[in-house]
């Protein structure tokens, strides 16, 4: 797999390989001196029929923290690399 990110303001391309997407996305960042390992992962359909959009849920440890990500778009693959990113890119919470 082959990727675009942005990383503090530079657009980086990044490769990785893995058994799927989201493994090869990691492996990517680990190239580029992100250390993720995702924990869990869940996904589902936001409504019935061809065109629905898909929702990924990634838990991801992360910086020292375990980290929860989502992300939403029509192709599933897309949805769960954003969901890997939106977890990476959230600062940890405190406890309120």
């Amino acid at each position: 797999m082959t990727a675009e990110i942005e990383v503090d303001g530079a657009v980086r391309t990044v490769t990785g390989t893995g058994g799927g997407p989201i493994e090869a996305f990691v492996q990517a960042l680990s190239g580029i001196g992100l250390d993720v390992r995702v924990l869990d992962y869940a996904e589902h359909a936001l409504a019935a029929g061809a065109d629905a959009r898909a929702v990924a849920y990634v838990e991801c440890r992360y910086a020292g923290t375990t980290r929860w990500g989502v992300g939403i778009d029509a192709d599933l693959v897309n949805a769960s690399l954003r969901a890997t990113v939106s977890a990476i890119t959230q600062g940890p919470r405190e406890a309120r």
